[in-house]
């Protein structure tokens, strides 16, 4: 009866309002916003969608997703030196952010989770980060939030040629190029690099009270990207991308292991293909597109080709939308996928194969010229699985509006689900083939003024958040043989409070840029099996993370600056009478620097830059014993050949 009511409410909005007037809602101010955003927060009014400004991502485009976000956003990134980084968005867990590319979820079906340290950003033009659940946009896993990697169509009409090289502190070297040929209608974008640290810095060893030098943790990674987009008219287009990506490192040991005579070094090694083609006509008034993926993933631990861990997935998606007028719209989709474990730990009685068929819909109405409404609907299939639906809706509504300032209202209220990955499920005796799904509910409010002026543009939200998720999963002892075995154990509540600020200033030749931001988010778990857990907070999800950047510019000249804050974090539940929160990490500052300089020769550009990461050498962990770096320099120099037909 509730999905009755559901469906009926989106046909009762896409008749009524047909008699809209055609009145478009005015634009809001944005600051530098990435083609990437537009179509997530159309259907999506009250969902917080954020684009990372291009200024960040050319200052972190030689490191990783990881180097992006603990810097410039309020996230949270469990990491250790370079090999491993896992998010904690709102508190939730490494596996509760779905990450996007094109059609593609490239989170492991294995592990449920991406290891933000092997996305290079230098292969991608944009990243727009959702904050909240968006399962019934983004499917399963998205209870956290998600992540999208944008990829702008240029249209190139020419040659173009992009290439960097980077080097830094403790052995760490960059090299990537990006060639760009096309006529206007075809285009070819090929995008190269390479990445590798030897991480062989010093580190503190506070029991005996001297410095050592890292070692085993060497990190190789290098990748391609092409692509081959076709614009057949203004409005029609194929757009094919083929990721290719060779991820390898040593698994850093903890400090005490690092130190001693006989370490024995494993590595890690992770080989992945993704592909994703897309077609789009929106010369009429329904549009449509159709896009058809595959993805294959592969891990070798230490070496051990006997025990690989690998997936195919095969992803066929179509959808069409419709605009009735400005007021007015919707999309519906079907999304199938059908995966092929190959896992060594799996039986093939247990698990040969899966499929996943997603129907969707969404529409956006606009009632009067300040309010919008949106409703997303989802029902996902599983083989020998059960999903529950996921709605979810959203308002937006502006409180007063002139030619230079917004200030608006907004408000969300979401399901979400993750289905529990193949190795919660199926791996060996521990896995539980009867696990239920994740279920959260996420309700939302915020405001947002917006200011914009010859001088000064201005941008400043503040989030409150309630998330509840039943039916947690977790791997815990099970008492014998010292087995951990995956259960439903726990329902969690993450809520808090997001600030943001981006603010951009001009005068004369002078560019100012001040961005903040700040998210207090307490969790604790609300039910439990086991008491002693209930009332605990989640570990590794530290309660207050703040970031402050500054930049300024003049003519050709860049000086910037960076500062993180990240609090204290629960590593664990070994409470006792002596300690009773278990073990805590401390709090952490962090501060960056750098200089940048531009020039022009012979109509192209070059760009020189330094920096000095972690400029206050701290000496701190992110993660439970293990080491982090200290200050390090980096030198990189960028430049951008540009031959077009079209300037």
């Amino acid at each position: 009866m509730r999905r009755f009511f559901l469906f009926a409410g989106l046909l009762a909005l896409s008749t009524g309002g047909l008699k809209a007037q055609e009145e478009q809602m005015a634009d809001s101010v944005l600051l530098h916003e990435v083609a990437t955003y537009a179509p997530y927060k159309k259907y999506q009014a009250g969902a917080k969608v954020e684009s990372i400004p291009a200024e960040q991502i050319e200052i972190t485009e030689t490191g990783s997703l990881t180097d992006l976000l603990s810097r410039f956003s309020p996230v949270y990134l469990r990491s250790d030196a370079g090999g491993l980084a896992t998010i904690r968005l709102r508190g939730t867990s490494a596996d509760h952010t779905s990450v996007n590319f094109g059609g593609i979820n490239i989170n492991s079906l294995t592990l449920g989770q991406s290891n933000f340290n092997s996305v290079p950003l230098y292969l991608f033009d944009g990243v727009d980060l959702q904050y909240g659940s968006s399962s019934a946009v983004n499917g399963s896993g998205s209870i956290g939030g998600a992540l999208y990697l944008g990829l702008l169509s240029n249209w190139t009409n020419g040659q173009r040629v992009h290439a960097t090289a980077s080097v830094a502190s403790f052995g760490e070297q960059l090299y990537g190029t990006k060639l760009y040929f096309g006529n206007g209608k075809f285009e070819s974008v090929t995008r190269l690099y390479y990445f590798t640290r030897k991480n062989d810095f010093d580190f503190y060893y506070a029991p005996n009270d001297r410095y050592y030098t890292q070692r085993g943790a060497v990190i190789e990674n290098k990748g391609l990207l092409q692509e081959f987009n076709y614009r057949f008219n203004q409005k029609e287009w194929l757009k094919t991308a083929i990721w290719l990506e060779h991820d390898w490192h040593e698994k850093q040991p903890e400090m005490s292991s690092s130190i001693a005579d006989n370490l024995a070094i494993e590595d890690l090694d992770n080989k992945h293909i993704r592909f994703w083609s897309e077609y789009e006509n929106g010369k009429r008034a329904f549009k449509y597109k159709a896009g058809l993926g595959f993805v294959h993933d592969m891990q070798v631990d230490a070496g051990r080709t006997a025990q690989k861990i690998g997936t195919d997935r095969l992803i066929a998606e179509l959808e069409g939308k419709q605009d009735f007028n400005v007021r007015l719209g919707y999309k519906v989709g079907l999304k199938y996928v059908y995966v092929k474990p190959d896992v060594y730990a799996y039986s093939s009685d247990v698990i040969e194969y899966e499929q996943r068929t997603d129907l969707y819909a969404s529409a956006f109405y606009s009632p009067f010229n300040r309010m919008k409404l949106t409703l997303n609907l989802r029902q996902q299939f599983v083989s020998n699985f059960t999903v529950p639906f996921t709605p979810s809706i959203g308002a937006e509504y502006r409180l007063f509006m002139t030619d230079k300032e917004v200030l608006k209202v907004t408000g969300n209220v979401a399901s979400s689900y993750r289905i529990p990955t193949f190795n919660d499920r199926f791996w060996g005796t521990q896995g539980n083939p009867d696990l239920n799904p994740e279920k959260g509910m996420n309700y939302e409010i915020g405001f947002q003024y917006q200011y914009c002026s010859s001088w000064l543009q201005s941008d400043v939200k503040l989030n409150a958040f309630y998330m509840d998720v039943d039916d947690w999963i977790e791997w815990r002892p099970t008492g014998t043989n010292s087995e951990f075995e995956a259960e439903n154990r726990s329902r969690v509540v993450s809520k808090g409070i997001e600030f943001q600020s981006n603010n951009e200033l001009n005068w004369n030749q002078v560019r100012l840029n001040l961005r903040l931001n700040y998210s207090f988010n307490p969790t604790e778990i609300k039910e439990d099996s086991l008491k002693s857990m209930i009332g605990q907070r989640l570990i590794y999800t530290p309660e207050h993370v703040g970031n402050v950047f500054l930049m300024a510019s003049y003519r050709q000249w860049g000086i910037y600056t960076d500062c993180a804050y990240t609090g204290n974090r629960q590593v664990d539940y070994s409470g006792n009478v002596y300690n009773p929160e278990g073990n805590v990490l401390d709090a952490y500052f962090l501060l960056n620097a750098g200089l940048n300089r531009k020039i022009e020769l012979w109509k192209q550009s070059f760009n020189l830059r330094f920096s000095v990461r972690n400029l206050l050498d701290k000496d701190y962990q992110n993660q439970l014993n293990y080491a982090m770096p200290r200050r390090s320099f980096q030198f990189s120099l960028a430049t951008d050949l540009k031959f077009l037909n079209n300037k």
